[in-house]
């Protein structure tokens, strides 16, 4: 398996660790209203949140790279022809 696999894996048993660890309840003020939550819940929908925002980050660059790429490779044969 990927050296990235195990690193995510130790990362989400440590974040799990320090999470219950961590359970008591906390005050979180959203917008206008204040909700009282677990830390561990918290910690772990943050880390969750991360995950997926870098997630979708790396999708989206690999994407336009790939447009970038596609578009330089019309390019080039339209201007071998010209010449």
């Amino acid at each position: 398996m990927k050296k990235s696999f195990w690193i995510f894996v130790v990362l989400a048993i440590l974040i799990v660790i320090f999470s219950v660890k961590n359970a008591q309840m906390v005050l979180v003020d959203v917008l206008f209203t204040k909700l009282e939550i677990s830390l561990a819940f918290l910690l772990i929908l943050v880390f969750i949140t991360g995950l997926v925002t870098g997630a979708l980050f790396i999708l989206l660059s690999n994407r336009i790279k790939a447009i970038k790429h596609k578009k330089t490779e019309k390019r080039t044969p339209d201007e071998s022809t010209e010449q």
